[in-house]
Parts: structure tokens; C-alpha cells; sequence
């Protein structure tokens, strides 16, 4: 869907929009774009209207012309005249306006439950179910197209995990699509390995070991547990690469993996219990420095540990890197070992890694799935962690060599991508 074009306007008044973007600078980064009108035209020469992020390619061309650093974000959208805007009217099947606006994300986000029931219902040919408990549906689309009120519409059917059951629902685009049909097909398989699903419930994090280490890290049994499970899963079907749409892909993904979970989910409980023992340590010792000292260091370590072990971290951390998981808490601990006689040099190499974390996180509040969407900001977002080891913990070592350079040029690649993939 070419919704980025909404964002170049008309050409009459695309500088016009621009000039204002960049007079909403504050001032030390405004000082470089002087005269604002010139530097605009002059990033504008080489630009077409088309479906990018207009944000991320402006404050892109703005940072070479004016040898300085500037994201999408800098550039603030909310204090554009409405005028700058498109107002996008919302009708129904007969014409009637429903609603109008210009946030498009917002009337989007508005209407899109809306409109996925009024296809699942009034469309006979629509894949859209409920209640699936197992493949016997046939082959999968991965596009459905279909013409309503007039106007060709393609949707991107895909399981959905809907707790103990899966469904399939029609997505706006494909990422969303492949992203949501990968959890649909995860819940299947559970589904179908019932009694081995059981029996790891039963049998992982188990045992005097692990209570003290869950303890100790104070993380949750049964959130890790099912999480872990999740990953056997994925990591034994190999889902990122043999993602099933057709019912006989799906019977052979069964049948060749569903003997290697159990093995693959003995790998990860192993790994894991590693983490939690070091996690356990490393409390220990920020409890021993005290909660005084060194703050932006223990502020460091907080959201750094966050990043790794938040949400599903075994299910949608790739296996390769997952098995770093106990050099990177190593990595941690003795950081914060060294940190009483190194702290001026921690205290330059956190404000370092700030800057480099900073851009990833942005585009990540902008696309949330951001890491499960594109190779290049997952290989930014390891980089990052081996940047750490290096700085941290050399004698560790780290899986591929890497630096500031290696890392903008990574960041280049990922600011490309997100220029070219609309939300």
C-alpha cells in the first residue's frame, strides 16, 4: 500500500512542508541549515515523490549537506501545520464518510478491525476461520484478491495464534502477514504434539539448580518455560527458513522435526540455566557496589539485560546468537567487576553505546517487529552486543570483527531499509 506517498503531498507544496520541518529544529542542530529554504532545495533536487518514509530520507539528505547527524525523530512531525497534511476521508461501501483525519496510522489502526470483519463476513471466498485446531484447510494463500465497493483490494491471509486454538485472519501487508504466520503455525504444532508439550511442561527448569538460580535471577518458571518451548519448536522446524502454506509442507515439517524438539529444548534449558547462574552472580555483585555508585553504569547494564531477556527472547532471538547468551552476561559481569578502577573510561564507552543504541531503538518504536522484519537491523542490533564484548570483555572474543565504522556502515543499511518499507 503506497501510504508514504501521502507524506510528499503535492510538489507545490512539498518544500514548502519541509522548510517548516526543519525551522522546527532546535537551534544547535538548526545553526548547520542556514539558510533553511537553500539547504532544503538543495536536498530536494535529487528526491521523487515516492513510497518512503519522506522523515528518514530528508533528515538523511539534511545530514550529509550539513555534516551533521540527524534522525527521522529530530524532525518533528506534530508541530506541522495542519495544512502540511493530507486530510484522508474514510468511506463506507455506499459513499458515506465515516470518519476523516490526518493522522493516517491513527484512522488505519481505527478501522482495520472494522474492515476485517465486514470481508470475513460478507466475502464467501474469504480464507478468513476461526477455531483451528489442526491443518484441514487445504493450502494457504499467501495472497487473496478481491474487489469491493468498487475497488481491487489485496490482502495477506495468515495463521494467527489465538491462544489454544489458531485462525486465520487477512493482514495488511506482507511482513505483518509472514511475522503473525509463523506464531499461527508454532500454535499448530503445539496443538498437534499435545503429550510432548506436557511432558516438557513437567520436565524443564526443574530441580534444586534451577529454583536457585530462577531465585536468584528473579525470572518466572512458567513464563521461561513456555517461552523455551516455543524456541525447541521453532529452532527444530527451522521456521524462519521452511515456513509452511500448504498442508502437505506442513505434514512434512511435522513429521522431520517433531523428534528434535525434546533434544533442542535439553540444548536451550542448558544454555539457560548458564544465564540464570551468572545473572545470580551478577546481582550479587551490583548488590554488593550499592545502589549509589555508578548509576549511569548500572542504568547501562539495566536496559542492556532488558533488550536480552524481555518478551520472547528464546523464541524470536535466532539460534546462533541465542548460544551467545552466556558470553554476553559474562561480558556484564566482568564489567561491573572492573568498573572500581575504570570508571572514566566506562563512563565514555556507555555514552558511546547510548549513541549507537539510540537510532535502533527509534526505528523500533516505529515498527515494533522491527528485528523479526529485517536481517539488517538484527545484524545491527548482535553487532551491538559483540561492540560490547570487545569493550567490555576482550578476552571473551567475539564472533565477527566489529567497530564504530563497521556499525555505521551497518546503520546505513538498516536506515536504507527503513526508507523503503512503509510501516
Amino acid at each position: 500500500a503506497p501510504r508514504h506517498l501521502f507524506e510528499w503531498l503535492v510538489p507545490g507544496l512539498l518544500r514548502e512542508k519541509c522548510i517548516q520541518l526543519v525551522k522546527g529544529l532546535p537551534k544547535e542542530q538548526r545553526k548547520y541549515l542556514v539558510p533553511v529554504p537553500d539547504f532544503v532545495s538543495r536536498a530536494l533536487e535529487q528526491l521523487q515523490p515516492d513510497n518512503v518514509d519522506l522523515l528518514s530520507i530528508l533528515a538523511s539528505r539534511l545530514s550529509a549537506l550539513g555534516g551533521i547527524t540527524l534522525d527521522r525523530s529530530d524532525l518533528a512531525r506534530d508541530k506541522l501545520d495542519d495544512y502540511y497534511l493530507m486530510n484522508v476521508r474514510v468511506v463506507d461501501a455506499g459513499g458515506r464518510l465515516l470518519e476523516q483525519g490526518r493522522d493516517l496510522s491513527a484512522l488505519v489502526s481505527r478501522f482495520r478491525s472494522d474492515t476485517r470483519q465486514s470481508i470475513s463476513a460478507n466475502q464467501a471466498a474469504s480464507p478468513a476461520r476461526e477455531g483451528i485446531t489442526r491443518w484441514d484447510f487445504g493450502d494457504l494463500e499467501q495472497e487473496w484478491r478481491f474487489r469491493q465497493a468498487g475497488i481491487d483490494i489485496v490482502a495477506y491471509p495468515a495463521l494467527i495464534d489465538a491462544g489454544e486454538t489458531a485462525a486465520i485472519e487477512l493482514c495488511d501487508y506482507p511482513r505483518e502477514a509472514k511475522i503473525q504466520h509463523r506464531l499461527g503455525v508454532l500454535r499448530l504444532l503445539r496443538l498437534k504434539g499435545t503429550q510432548q508439550v506436557k511432558f516438557l511442561r513437567k520436565q524443564l527448569l526443574r530441580g534444586n539448580a534451577f529454583n536457585l538460580a530462577l531465585a536468584g535471577a528473579q525470572l518466572d518458571r512458567n513464563v521461561l518455560v513456555e517461552d523455551l518451548i516455543d524456541g525447541a519448536y521453532q529452532q527444530a522446524m527451522d521456521l524462519d527458513k521452511r515456513l509452511p502454506y500448504t498442508e502437505v509442507a506442513f505434514q512434512t515439517l511435522e513429521a522431520g522435526g517433531q523428534g528434535a524438539v525434546i533434544g533442542r529444548a535439553n540444548e536451550m534449558e542448558t544454555t539457560l540455566l548458564t544465564v540464570l547462574k551468572l545473572l545470580t552472580e551478577l546481582r550479587q555483585k551490583l548488590t554488593a557496589l550499592g545502589s549509589v555508585k555508578w548509576p549511569d553504569t548500572r542504568e547501562d547494564v539495566r536496559v542492556q539485560l532488558l533488550h536480552l531477556l524481555s518478551g520472547h527472547f528464546q523464541r524470536d532471538t535466532p539460534a546462533e546468537w541465542l548460544a551467545q547468551y552466556p558470553r554476553y552476561v559474562k561480558a556484564v559481569l566482568q564489567r561491573i567487576e572492573r568498573v572500581t578502577g575504570q570508571y572514566p573510561k566506562d563512563q565514555k564507552y556507555t555514552v558511546s553505546l547510548r549513541e549507537l543504541t539510540e537510532p535502533l531503538l527509534s526505528a523500533q518504536a516505529e515498527y515494533p517487529e522491527l528485528l523479526l522484519m529485517s536481517t539488517e537491523a538484527t545484524t545491527y542490533r548482535w553487532m551491538l552486543e559483540e561492540f560490547r564484548v570487545s569493550l567490555f570483555a576482550q578476552n571473551l572474543g567475539t564472533r565477527q570483527a566489529v567497530s564504530v565504522k563497521r556499525l555505521a556502515e551497518q546503520w546505513s543499511l538498516v536506515a536504507k531499509w527503513l526508507q523503503t518499507n512503509p510501516h
